[in-house]
């Protein structure tokens, strides 16, 4: 198999993986926990340079990302600027409440959701549905969570 379908398919699948993690707010509490999604690979540490992309993570990805993050229901949560909103938290900083920040542990959160019993930010009405509550396929979490990642890993 080539690298590229290699990479695709690493990225497809911890993109689901993440999604299910973030998704599971407002809804009941038998969401999926994470630990049932499909393994994800774990991404290549930057190099020393703070704004290098993760391993199999293109420009490409992260333009693609920006554009649906701001017309599926992330910005709604987020925010237009991705400043956080009292519905979800600021992704533009370097303070990460349900995760570390890296690229593999994003695409889990967007694939998988966080349920609203598992939330930390005080005062969050709901929790995080998986694939943003919405029918993202697992390129467009990938592309999703690589937009996200740079927002702060500058």
């Amino acid at each position: 198999m080539s690298s590229r379908v290699s990479s695709r398919l690493a990225l497809s699948a911890f993109a689901a993986v993440a999604i299910v993690a973030c998704a599971s707010g407002g809804s009941s509490s038998s969401s999926t926990p994470a630990a049932s999604a499909p393994a994800a690979p774990v991404a290549a540490p930057a190099t020393a340079s703070s704004s290098a992309l993760p391993s199999g993570v293109t420009a490409a990805m992260v333009a693609t990302g920006d554009s649906i993050f701001h017309t599926a229901s992330c910005q709604r949560c987020h925010g237009m600027n991705a400043k956080g909103t009292p519905r979800g938290p600021d992704l533009t900083d370097s303070q990460w409440s349900q995760i570390s920040g890296t690229y593999p542990e994003i695409v889990q959160i967007v694939t998988v959701g966080v349920p609203k019993d598992k939330i930390k930010m005080a005062g969050a009405p709901f929790g995080m549905n998986p694939r943003g509550g919405t029918n993202l396929s697992d390129e467009q979490i990938a592309q999703i969570a690589a937009y996200v990642y740079t927002l702060s890993h500058k």
